[in-house]
Protein backbone atom coordinates (compact mmCIF):
# COMPACT_ATOMS: atom_id res chain seq x y z
CA UNK A 1 0.00 0.00 0.00
CA UNK A 2 1.67 3.48 -0.49
CA UNK A 3 1.63 6.13 1.51
CA UNK A 4 -1.19 8.37 0.38
CA UNK A 5 -3.97 5.63 0.06
CA UNK A 6 -3.09 4.43 3.61
CA UNK A 7 -2.54 7.80 5.32
CA UNK A 8 -6.11 9.14 4.12
CA UNK A 9 -7.90 6.05 4.86
CA UNK A 10 -6.59 6.23 8.32
CA UNK A 11 -7.87 10.03 8.05
CA UNK A 12 -11.38 7.98 7.26
CA UNK A 13 -11.32 5.58 10.40
CA UNK A 14 -10.03 8.09 12.96
CA UNK A 15 -12.73 10.92 12.55
CA UNK A 16 -15.45 8.47 11.85
CA UNK A 17 -17.07 9.37 15.61
CA UNK A 18 -18.01 12.91 14.13
CA UNK A 19 -18.42 13.55 10.48
CA UNK A 20 -16.69 10.60 8.14
CA UNK A 21 -20.62 9.31 7.63
CA UNK A 22 -21.54 12.75 6.18
CA UNK A 23 -21.88 10.66 3.01
CA UNK A 24 -24.38 7.53 4.47
CA UNK A 25 -26.76 9.31 7.17
CA UNK A 26 -29.32 9.58 4.71
CA UNK A 27 -29.48 6.45 3.76
CA UNK A 28 -29.75 3.96 6.36
CA UNK A 29 -27.90 0.30 5.88
CA UNK A 30 -24.22 -1.37 4.80
CA UNK A 31 -24.65 -0.28 1.22
CA UNK A 32 -24.46 3.50 1.84
CA UNK A 33 -21.33 2.88 3.82
CA UNK A 34 -20.17 0.56 0.44
CA UNK A 35 -20.69 3.26 -1.70
CA UNK A 36 -19.22 5.79 0.37
CA UNK A 37 -15.94 3.45 0.90
CA UNK A 38 -15.81 2.84 -2.69
CA UNK A 39 -16.02 6.83 -3.48
CA UNK A 40 -13.21 7.30 -1.42
CA UNK A 41 -11.30 4.35 -2.84
CA UNK A 42 -11.78 5.77 -6.04
CA UNK A 43 -10.39 9.11 -4.81
CA UNK A 44 -7.91 7.95 -3.26
CA UNK A 45 -6.35 6.30 -6.60
CA UNK A 46 -6.98 9.20 -8.42
CA UNK A 47 -4.33 11.00 -6.15
CA UNK A 48 -1.94 7.97 -5.29
CA UNK A 49 1.47 8.64 -5.71
CA UNK A 50 3.71 5.85 -4.73
CA UNK A 51 6.83 7.42 -3.19
CA UNK A 52 10.02 5.56 -4.79
CA UNK A 53 11.92 3.36 -2.38
CA UNK A 54 15.40 5.33 -2.29
CA UNK A 55 13.38 8.39 -1.94
CA UNK A 56 11.42 7.27 1.13
CA UNK A 57 14.46 5.75 2.62
CA UNK A 58 16.01 9.16 2.11
CA UNK A 59 13.64 11.36 3.55
CA UNK A 60 13.19 9.19 6.89
CA UNK A 61 17.21 9.46 7.42
CA UNK A 62 16.62 13.37 6.98
CA UNK A 63 13.87 12.97 9.48
CA UNK A 64 15.93 10.43 11.58
CA UNK A 65 12.39 8.92 12.51
CA UNK A 66 12.80 5.52 11.40
CA UNK A 67 15.97 4.29 13.94
CA UNK A 68 16.65 1.02 15.08
CA UNK A 69 14.65 1.26 18.32
CA UNK A 70 11.50 3.33 16.63
CA UNK A 71 11.22 0.76 13.73
CA UNK A 72 11.32 -1.83 16.04
CA UNK A 73 8.55 -0.41 18.21
CA UNK A 74 6.39 0.52 15.12
CA UNK A 75 6.72 -2.86 13.55
CA UNK A 76 5.44 -4.75 17.61
CA UNK A 77 2.62 -1.74 17.29
CA UNK A 78 1.25 -2.75 14.07
CA UNK A 79 1.63 -6.25 14.80
CA UNK A 80 -0.55 -5.38 18.36
CA UNK A 81 -2.68 -3.19 16.39
CA UNK A 82 -4.11 -5.64 14.27
CA UNK A 83 -4.83 -8.46 16.88
CA UNK A 84 -6.67 -5.77 18.50
CA UNK A 85 -8.69 -4.55 15.07
CA UNK A 86 -9.01 -9.08 14.38
CA UNK A 87 -10.45 -8.83 17.88
CA UNK A 88 -12.92 -5.71 17.49
CA UNK A 89 -14.31 -7.56 14.10
CA UNK A 90 -15.18 -10.76 15.87
CA UNK A 91 -17.13 -8.59 17.90
CA UNK A 92 -18.81 -5.69 15.65
CA UNK A 93 -18.93 -7.49 12.46
CA UNK A 94 -21.07 -10.32 11.91
CA UNK A 95 -19.52 -12.61 9.29
CA UNK A 96 -21.49 -16.24 8.50
CA UNK A 97 -17.88 -17.62 7.90
CA UNK A 98 -15.37 -17.81 10.62
CA UNK A 99 -12.50 -19.53 8.42
CA UNK A 100 -12.08 -16.17 6.12
CA UNK A 101 -8.90 -14.75 6.54
CA UNK A 102 -7.90 -11.24 7.59
CA UNK A 103 -7.44 -10.34 3.70
CA UNK A 104 -11.18 -11.35 3.09
CA UNK A 105 -12.45 -9.96 6.02
CA UNK A 106 -10.62 -6.91 4.78
CA UNK A 107 -12.46 -7.45 1.21
CA UNK A 108 -15.95 -8.16 2.23
CA UNK A 109 -16.34 -5.31 4.90
CA UNK A 110 -16.19 -1.57 4.51
CA UNK A 111 -15.39 -0.97 8.36
CA UNK A 112 -12.52 -4.06 8.63
CA UNK A 113 -11.01 -2.32 5.47
CA UNK A 114 -11.35 1.25 6.95
CA UNK A 115 -9.81 -0.19 9.82
CA UNK A 116 -7.09 -2.41 8.92
CA UNK A 117 -5.69 0.26 6.44
CA UNK A 118 -5.55 3.20 9.44
CA UNK A 119 -4.27 0.39 11.67
CA UNK A 120 -1.52 0.15 8.56
CA UNK A 121 -0.80 3.84 8.08
CA UNK A 122 -1.22 5.51 11.64
CA UNK A 123 2.51 4.66 12.47
CA UNK A 124 3.94 5.58 8.46
CA UNK A 125 1.69 9.00 9.48
CA UNK A 126 3.88 9.48 12.33
CA UNK A 127 7.04 9.03 10.67
CA UNK A 128 6.94 10.84 7.23
CA UNK A 129 5.76 13.80 8.79
CA UNK A 130 7.36 16.31 10.49
CA UNK A 131 4.92 17.97 13.47
CA UNK A 132 5.21 21.70 14.52
CA UNK A 133 4.12 22.36 18.32
CA UNK A 134 1.72 25.14 18.72
CA UNK A 135 2.09 28.37 18.09
CA UNK A 136 1.50 30.77 20.99
CA UNK A 137 1.40 33.84 18.36
CA UNK A 138 -2.53 34.20 18.07
CA UNK A 139 -3.04 32.23 21.11
CA UNK A 140 -5.64 34.22 24.15
CA UNK A 141 -3.81 32.00 27.01
CA UNK A 142 -2.42 34.44 30.05
CA UNK A 143 1.24 33.69 30.02
CA UNK A 144 4.37 34.83 31.49
CA UNK A 145 6.80 34.62 28.60
CA UNK A 146 9.42 36.33 29.79
CA UNK A 147 11.26 33.15 31.71
CA UNK A 148 12.59 29.82 29.29
CA UNK A 149 13.96 27.57 32.03
CA UNK A 150 14.26 23.90 31.32
CA UNK A 151 13.23 20.88 33.69
CA UNK A 152 15.33 17.79 34.35
CA UNK A 153 14.14 16.18 30.89
CA UNK A 154 14.89 19.59 29.10
CA UNK A 155 11.29 20.50 28.96
CA UNK A 156 10.72 24.05 29.04
CA UNK A 157 9.15 25.30 32.64
CA UNK A 158 7.07 28.01 30.79
CA UNK A 159 5.09 27.08 26.65
CA UNK A 160 7.84 27.31 24.43
CA UNK A 161 7.29 25.77 20.71
CA UNK A 162 10.94 25.47 19.93
CA UNK A 163 11.93 24.32 23.12
CA UNK A 164 9.23 21.85 23.07
CA UNK A 165 10.10 20.58 18.97
CA UNK A 166 13.41 20.02 20.29
CA UNK A 167 11.77 17.85 23.12
CA UNK A 168 9.55 15.92 20.49
CA UNK A 169 13.01 15.34 17.98
CA UNK A 170 14.87 13.70 21.02
CA UNK A 171 12.10 11.44 21.98
CA UNK A 172 10.95 9.94 18.67
CA UNK A 173 10.89 6.41 20.07
CA UNK A 174 8.72 7.31 23.02
CA UNK A 175 6.64 9.08 20.44
CA UNK A 176 5.57 6.41 18.63
CA UNK A 177 4.90 4.11 21.20
CA UNK A 178 2.66 6.64 22.66
CA UNK A 179 0.86 7.58 19.49
CA UNK A 180 0.96 3.29 18.90
CA UNK A 181 -1.09 3.27 22.30
CA UNK A 182 -3.65 5.69 21.47
CA UNK A 183 -4.31 4.50 18.23
CA UNK A 184 -5.01 0.96 20.22
CA UNK A 185 -7.49 1.92 22.03
CA UNK A 186 -9.06 4.56 19.45
CA UNK A 187 -9.65 2.64 16.44
CA UNK A 188 -11.57 -0.26 18.23
CA UNK A 189 -13.81 2.65 19.74
CA UNK A 190 -14.74 4.09 16.45
CA UNK A 191 -14.73 1.04 14.81
CA UNK A 192 -17.49 0.11 17.07
CA UNK A 193 -19.39 3.75 16.32
CA UNK A 194 -19.21 3.27 12.96
CA UNK A 195 -20.88 0.14 12.72
CA UNK A 196 -23.50 1.17 14.80
CA UNK A 197 -23.91 3.96 12.05
CA UNK A 198 -24.21 1.24 9.27
CA UNK A 199 -26.54 -0.87 10.92
CA UNK A 200 -28.78 1.87 12.19
CA UNK A 201 -28.25 5.28 10.68
CA UNK A 202 -27.33 6.66 13.62
CA UNK A 203 -26.51 5.85 17.38
CA UNK A 204 -29.26 5.05 19.30
CA UNK A 205 -29.87 6.24 22.91
CA UNK A 206 -29.94 2.72 24.09
CA UNK A 207 -26.34 2.32 23.05
CA UNK A 208 -24.98 5.19 24.16
CA UNK A 209 -24.46 4.51 28.23
CA UNK A 210 -22.19 1.54 26.91
CA UNK A 211 -20.30 3.71 24.55
CA UNK A 212 -20.10 6.25 27.45
CA UNK A 213 -18.85 3.82 29.94
CA UNK A 214 -16.13 2.33 27.48
CA UNK A 215 -14.87 6.40 26.73
CA UNK A 216 -14.44 6.79 29.91
CA UNK A 217 -12.22 3.69 30.89
CA UNK A 218 -10.35 4.52 27.66
CA UNK A 219 -9.74 8.34 28.80
CA UNK A 220 -8.42 6.62 32.07
CA UNK A 221 -6.03 4.21 30.96
CA UNK A 222 -4.37 6.97 28.26
CA UNK A 223 -3.99 8.71 31.32
CA UNK A 224 -3.83 12.45 32.91
CA UNK A 225 -3.83 14.00 29.77
CA UNK A 226 -7.04 12.46 28.50
CA UNK A 227 -8.75 12.43 32.00
CA UNK A 228 -8.46 16.27 31.88
CA UNK A 229 -10.04 16.17 28.18
CA UNK A 230 -12.59 14.17 29.69
CA UNK A 231 -13.50 16.26 32.77
CA UNK A 232 -13.53 19.42 30.56
CA UNK A 233 -16.16 17.61 28.33
CA UNK A 234 -18.27 16.65 31.17
CA UNK A 235 -19.80 20.07 31.40
CA UNK A 236 -20.52 20.22 28.22
CA UNK A 237 -24.50 19.32 27.54
CA UNK A 238 -24.38 21.54 24.27
CA UNK A 239 -22.03 18.61 22.69
CA UNK A 240 -22.73 15.41 24.84
CA UNK A 241 -25.61 13.29 25.75
CA UNK A 242 -26.78 13.45 29.29
CA UNK A 243 -25.79 9.56 29.82
CA UNK A 244 -22.09 10.40 28.76
CA UNK A 245 -22.30 13.70 30.69
CA UNK A 246 -23.03 11.26 33.88
CA UNK A 247 -20.42 8.93 33.10
CA UNK A 248 -17.69 11.45 32.04
CA UNK A 249 -18.46 12.84 35.55
CA UNK A 250 -16.97 9.86 37.02
CA UNK A 251 -13.71 11.53 36.04
CA UNK A 252 -13.84 14.20 38.61
CA UNK A 253 -13.39 11.49 41.68
CA UNK A 254 -11.73 8.09 39.72
CA UNK A 255 -8.21 10.19 39.71
CA UNK A 256 -5.93 8.06 41.64
CA UNK A 257 -4.18 9.50 44.13
CA UNK A 258 -0.33 9.56 44.57
CA UNK A 259 1.33 8.46 47.84
CA UNK A 260 1.34 11.59 50.77
CA UNK A 261 5.42 10.38 51.16
CA UNK A 262 5.58 11.67 47.95
CA UNK A 263 4.00 14.64 47.58
CA UNK A 264 6.03 15.58 50.98
CA UNK A 265 8.75 15.14 49.48
CA UNK A 266 8.17 17.53 46.02
CA UNK A 267 7.21 20.37 48.85
CA UNK A 268 10.57 19.95 50.68
CA UNK A 269 12.47 19.85 47.29
CA UNK A 270 10.49 22.87 45.84
CA UNK A 271 10.99 25.10 48.71
CA UNK A 272 14.57 24.09 49.69
CA UNK A 273 14.08 22.50 53.32
CA UNK A 274 12.06 20.30 55.70
CA UNK A 275 8.32 20.90 56.12
CA UNK A 276 8.28 22.12 59.16
CA UNK A 277 10.27 25.04 58.31
CA UNK A 278 6.82 26.27 56.81
CA UNK A 279 4.02 24.65 58.23
CA UNK A 280 3.02 23.40 61.56
CA UNK A 281 0.92 20.55 60.38
CA UNK A 282 -0.44 19.20 57.18
CA UNK A 283 -3.56 16.35 56.45
CA UNK A 284 -2.46 12.91 56.54
CA UNK A 285 -4.20 12.25 53.10
CA UNK A 286 -5.25 14.63 50.15
CA UNK A 287 -8.36 16.70 50.37
CA UNK A 288 -8.72 16.91 46.64
CA UNK A 289 -7.31 15.20 43.91
CA UNK A 290 -7.32 16.42 39.74
CA UNK A 291 -5.89 14.55 36.79
CA UNK A 292 -2.52 17.55 37.70
CA UNK A 293 -1.98 17.84 41.10
CA UNK A 294 -3.71 17.02 44.56
CA UNK A 295 -4.40 19.58 47.22
CA UNK A 296 -3.44 19.20 50.66
CA UNK A 297 -5.13 21.47 53.91
CA UNK A 298 -1.99 22.59 55.65
CA UNK A 299 -1.33 25.35 58.77
CA UNK A 300 1.12 27.69 58.26
CA UNK A 301 4.74 27.56 60.48
CA UNK A 302 4.44 30.15 63.25
CA UNK A 303 0.54 31.20 62.75
CA UNK A 304 -3.36 28.88 63.02
CA UNK A 305 -3.75 30.30 59.54
CA UNK A 306 -4.86 27.46 57.08
CA UNK A 307 -3.76 26.93 53.72
CA UNK A 308 -4.27 25.20 50.56
CA UNK A 309 -1.05 23.59 49.37
CA UNK A 310 -1.68 22.38 45.75
CA UNK A 311 1.35 19.63 44.69
CA UNK A 312 2.23 18.63 41.23
CA UNK A 313 1.96 14.84 40.20
CA UNK A 314 5.84 13.37 40.00
CA UNK A 315 6.77 13.42 36.44
CA UNK A 316 3.87 15.00 34.90
CA UNK A 317 5.18 17.54 32.40
CA UNK A 318 6.54 14.78 30.70
CA UNK A 319 3.78 12.63 30.15
CA UNK A 320 1.64 15.82 29.03
CA UNK A 321 4.41 16.85 26.59
CA UNK A 322 4.05 13.50 24.97
CA UNK A 323 0.31 13.45 24.87
CA UNK A 324 0.33 16.81 23.29
CA UNK A 325 2.55 15.61 20.43
CA UNK A 326 -0.13 12.41 19.99
CA UNK A 327 -3.03 14.72 20.30
CA UNK A 328 -1.76 17.13 18.08
CA UNK A 329 -0.91 14.38 15.33
CA UNK A 330 -4.30 13.05 15.81
CA UNK A 331 -5.68 16.88 14.65
CA UNK A 332 -4.23 16.96 12.00
CA UNK A 333 -5.10 13.46 11.20
CA UNK A 334 -8.70 14.83 11.70
CA UNK A 335 -8.58 18.01 9.86
CA UNK A 336 -6.76 16.82 6.48
CA UNK A 337 -9.85 14.12 6.34
CA UNK A 338 -12.44 17.23 6.55
CA UNK A 339 -10.90 19.35 4.12
CA UNK A 340 -10.50 16.37 1.69
CA UNK A 341 -13.86 14.56 2.16
CA UNK A 342 -16.13 17.38 3.97
CA UNK A 343 -14.99 20.99 2.40
CA UNK A 344 -18.31 22.41 3.62
CA UNK A 345 -16.76 21.81 7.28
CA UNK A 346 -15.29 25.08 8.21
CA UNK A 347 -13.48 24.79 11.65
CA UNK A 348 -10.27 24.39 12.42
CA UNK A 349 -9.73 21.87 14.58
CA UNK A 350 -5.79 21.99 14.56
CA UNK A 351 -6.24 25.73 15.78
CA UNK A 352 -8.38 24.48 18.37
CA UNK A 353 -6.59 21.81 19.68
CA UNK A 354 -3.58 24.27 19.61
CA UNK A 355 -5.21 26.60 22.03
CA UNK A 356 -6.32 24.00 24.01
CA UNK A 357 -3.06 22.42 24.46
CA UNK A 358 -0.92 25.90 25.11
CA UNK A 359 -3.43 26.23 28.16
CA UNK A 360 -3.25 22.74 29.02
CA UNK A 361 0.22 23.23 29.43
CA UNK A 362 0.48 26.66 31.01
CA UNK A 363 -2.13 25.15 33.70
CA UNK A 364 1.30 23.06 34.67
CA UNK A 365 3.48 26.39 35.44
CA UNK A 366 2.51 27.41 38.93
CA UNK A 367 4.19 29.71 38.96
CA UNK A 368 2.10 31.79 36.21
CA UNK A 369 -1.50 30.43 38.16
CA UNK A 370 0.01 32.09 41.55
CA UNK A 371 0.43 35.52 39.46
CA UNK A 372 -2.81 34.95 37.62
CA UNK A 373 -4.33 34.39 40.99
CA UNK A 374 -3.18 37.17 42.41
CA UNK A 375 -3.71 39.98 39.43
CA UNK A 376 -7.41 38.45 39.20
CA UNK A 377 -8.14 38.86 43.22
CA UNK A 378 -6.61 42.61 42.49
CA UNK A 379 -8.80 43.34 40.07
CA UNK A 380 -11.85 42.80 42.12
CA UNK A 381 -10.84 44.78 44.52
CA UNK A 382 -9.86 47.59 42.39
CA UNK A 383 -13.14 47.52 40.49
CA UNK A 384 -15.37 46.88 43.51
CA UNK A 385 -16.92 43.95 42.99
CA UNK A 386 -19.14 42.55 45.42
CA UNK A 387 -20.09 39.16 46.89
CA UNK A 388 -17.06 37.76 45.37
CA UNK A 389 -12.95 36.86 46.33
CA UNK A 390 -10.34 34.88 45.08
CA UNK A 391 -7.78 33.91 47.58
CA UNK A 392 -4.77 35.09 48.59
CA UNK A 393 -1.75 34.14 47.31
CA UNK A 394 1.84 33.07 49.24
CA UNK A 395 4.03 33.91 46.83
CA UNK A 396 6.82 33.03 48.69
CA UNK A 397 5.84 29.71 49.18
CA UNK A 398 4.96 29.32 45.55
CA UNK A 399 6.93 27.34 42.55
CA UNK A 400 6.62 25.71 39.78
CA UNK A 401 5.08 22.72 41.00
CA UNK A 402 3.77 23.83 44.29
CA UNK A 403 1.00 26.30 45.10
CA UNK A 404 0.15 27.90 48.37
CA UNK A 405 -2.96 30.37 48.89
CA UNK A 406 -5.89 30.86 51.49
CA UNK A 407 -8.13 28.31 52.39
CA UNK A 408 -11.58 28.30 51.81
CA UNK A 409 -14.34 26.91 53.68
CA UNK A 410 -16.92 26.25 51.53
CA UNK A 411 -18.80 23.88 48.82
CA UNK A 412 -18.79 23.76 45.72
CA UNK A 413 -21.54 25.36 43.87
CA UNK A 414 -22.96 22.56 41.56
CA UNK A 415 -23.78 21.56 45.49
CA UNK A 416 -25.38 23.94 46.72
CA UNK A 417 -29.36 24.90 46.16
CA UNK A 418 -31.53 26.40 43.81
CA UNK A 419 -32.14 28.86 46.26
CA UNK A 420 -28.43 29.44 47.13
CA UNK A 421 -27.24 29.73 43.78
CA UNK A 422 -29.80 32.35 42.90
CA UNK A 423 -28.98 34.24 45.68
CA UNK A 424 -25.32 34.72 44.49
CA UNK A 425 -25.62 34.20 40.52
CA UNK A 426 -25.82 38.31 40.25
CA UNK A 427 -22.46 38.49 42.21
CA UNK A 428 -20.78 36.39 39.49
CA UNK A 429 -22.62 37.85 36.54
CA UNK A 430 -20.87 41.43 37.79
CA UNK A 431 -17.70 39.40 38.08
CA UNK A 432 -17.13 37.45 34.69
CA UNK A 433 -18.77 40.25 33.01
CA UNK A 434 -16.31 42.64 34.42
CA UNK A 435 -13.27 40.29 33.45
CA UNK A 436 -14.35 39.55 29.92
CA UNK A 437 -15.94 43.27 28.43
CA UNK A 438 -14.15 45.73 30.62
CA UNK A 439 -10.43 44.53 31.43
CA UNK A 440 -10.26 42.03 29.07
CA UNK A 441 -8.42 39.37 31.44
CA UNK A 442 -10.21 36.47 32.87
CA UNK A 443 -10.89 33.20 34.30
CA UNK A 444 -11.05 30.74 31.05
CA UNK A 445 -11.85 27.85 33.10
CA UNK A 446 -14.99 28.55 35.22
CA UNK A 447 -17.02 25.07 35.84
CA UNK A 448 -19.33 24.57 39.22
CA UNK A 449 -15.92 22.91 40.69
CA UNK A 450 -13.67 26.35 40.61
CA UNK A 451 -16.85 28.25 42.65
CA UNK A 452 -17.00 27.76 45.84
CA UNK A 453 -19.93 29.02 48.14
CA UNK A 454 -18.72 30.23 51.81
CA UNK A 455 -20.05 28.24 54.41
CA UNK A 456 -20.49 31.79 56.05
CA UNK A 457 -20.64 34.97 54.28
CA UNK A 458 -17.77 37.07 55.47
CA UNK A 459 -18.08 40.28 57.39
CA UNK A 460 -17.40 42.18 53.82
CA UNK A 461 -20.78 40.03 52.54
CA UNK A 462 -18.22 37.92 50.53
CA UNK A 463 -20.42 34.46 49.56
CA UNK A 464 -18.49 33.21 46.78
CA UNK A 465 -14.83 32.26 45.43
CA UNK A 466 -13.43 31.77 42.42
CA UNK A 467 -10.52 29.19 42.81
CA UNK A 468 -7.91 27.42 39.63
CA UNK A 469 -6.54 30.77 38.08
CA UNK A 470 -4.63 28.34 35.88
CA UNK A 471 -6.23 28.87 32.86
CA UNK A 472 -6.69 32.36 32.26
CA UNK A 473 -6.88 34.45 28.85
CA UNK A 474 -6.61 38.17 27.77
CA UNK A 475 -8.97 40.22 25.00
CA UNK A 476 -7.89 42.64 23.32
CA UNK A 477 -10.04 46.19 23.46
CA UNK A 478 -10.92 45.80 19.74
CA UNK A 479 -12.43 42.22 20.14
CA UNK A 480 -13.75 43.13 23.03
CA UNK A 481 -15.64 46.33 21.56
CA UNK A 482 -16.99 43.62 18.82
CA UNK A 483 -18.04 40.69 21.82
CA UNK A 484 -20.08 43.65 23.00
CA UNK A 485 -21.91 44.66 19.99
CA UNK A 486 -22.47 40.70 19.22
CA UNK A 487 -24.33 40.51 22.74
CA UNK A 488 -26.52 43.97 21.39
CA UNK A 489 -27.31 42.24 18.20
CA UNK A 490 -28.19 39.19 20.04
CA UNK A 491 -30.30 40.45 22.97
CA UNK A 492 -32.33 42.51 19.86
CA UNK A 493 -31.95 39.32 17.31
CA UNK A 494 -30.70 41.38 14.74
CA UNK A 495 -28.94 38.50 13.08
CA UNK A 496 -27.52 39.70 10.33
CA UNK A 497 -25.56 42.08 12.16
CA UNK A 498 -24.54 39.22 14.45
CA UNK A 499 -22.88 37.47 11.79
CA UNK A 500 -21.69 40.38 10.55
CA UNK A 501 -20.02 40.63 14.53
CA UNK A 502 -18.95 36.99 13.83
CA UNK A 503 -16.84 37.47 11.15
CA UNK A 504 -15.04 40.15 12.60
CA UNK A 505 -14.39 37.95 15.52
CA UNK A 506 -13.43 35.54 12.86
CA UNK A 507 -15.58 32.86 14.83
CA UNK A 508 -17.22 32.16 10.92
CA UNK A 509 -15.09 32.67 7.80
CA UNK A 510 -16.08 36.07 6.10
CA UNK A 511 -16.70 34.05 2.66
CA UNK A 512 -20.07 32.62 5.07
CA UNK A 513 -23.12 31.84 3.21
CA UNK A 514 -25.10 34.50 4.77
CA UNK A 515 -28.76 33.46 3.56
CA UNK A 516 -28.15 30.01 5.02
CA UNK A 517 -26.82 30.74 8.54
CA UNK A 518 -28.97 33.73 9.25
CA UNK A 519 -31.89 31.74 9.83
CA UNK A 520 -29.85 28.58 11.61
CA UNK A 521 -29.00 31.21 13.81
CA UNK A 522 -32.69 32.76 14.57
CA UNK A 523 -33.33 28.84 15.24
CA UNK A 524 -30.69 28.26 17.07
CA UNK A 525 -30.23 31.79 19.07
CA UNK A 526 -33.72 32.81 20.06
CA UNK A 527 -34.63 30.44 22.52
CA UNK A 528 -31.60 31.43 24.58
CA UNK A 529 -32.91 35.28 24.16
CA UNK A 530 -36.41 34.00 25.08
CA UNK A 531 -34.94 33.55 28.63
CA UNK A 532 -36.24 31.14 31.41
CA UNK A 533 -33.20 28.87 32.35
CA UNK A 534 -32.37 25.22 30.73
CA UNK A 535 -35.54 24.00 31.21
CA UNK A 536 -37.58 26.68 29.12
CA UNK A 537 -35.16 26.30 26.38
CA UNK A 538 -35.11 22.61 26.64
CA UNK A 539 -39.08 23.18 26.28
CA UNK A 540 -38.27 26.21 23.23
CA UNK A 541 -35.86 23.52 21.43
CA UNK A 542 -38.62 20.52 21.75
CA UNK A 543 -41.45 22.85 19.78
CA UNK A 544 -39.23 24.28 17.03
CA UNK A 545 -37.89 21.05 16.25
CA UNK A 546 -41.17 19.12 16.63
CA UNK A 547 -39.69 16.49 19.64
CA UNK A 548 -41.55 14.35 21.09
CA UNK A 549 -41.98 14.38 25.10
CA UNK A 550 -39.80 11.83 26.59
CA UNK A 551 -37.05 12.03 24.22
CA UNK A 552 -33.66 13.47 24.95
CA UNK A 553 -32.84 16.79 23.78
CA UNK A 554 -29.68 17.08 24.51
CA UNK A 555 -29.21 13.98 22.73
CA UNK A 556 -30.94 15.20 19.73
CA UNK A 557 -29.25 18.45 19.55
CA UNK A 558 -25.89 18.32 20.68
CA UNK A 559 -23.27 14.45 21.11
CA UNK A 560 -23.75 11.52 19.30
CA UNK A 561 -26.72 12.50 17.71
Amino acid sequence: MTFNKAFLASLMLLSSSSHTLAFTTTTIGSSSFSYTTQRAASTLDETETKIPEEEESNDNKKLDINNNEASTTTNNNNKNLKQDIIKKLDEVVDDDDENLSFADRLTNSGVASAAAMATAAVNAAVSMKSLEAPSVEKSFIALDKSANELDEEGLPLVYDKDLIQAYWSKEKGALNKRWGYFVGKAVPFLTKLTTLFIRDGKIADKEIPALSRKAREDLQDLGPTFIKAGQMMSVRPDVLPQATLDELTKLQDSVEVFDTKIAVQQIERELGGPLGQFFSSISEEPVAAASLAQVYLATLQGSDEKVAIKVQRPDVLGTVSKDLYVLRRAAEVFQGLIERFAPQQRTNYVALLNEWSIGFYTELDFNNEAKNQKRLREMFIDKDIKGITVPRVYEELCTRRILVSEWIEGKKLSDASTEEIARVTPYAQEAFLTQLFEVGFFHADPHPGNLLLLDEPTEDGVEIALIDCGLMASINEVDRDYMISAVIHLANRDYASLVDDFIRLQILPEDSNRPAIIPLMDKALSPYVKGGGAKRYEEEVRRLYGMEEGTSASAQVGGFQ
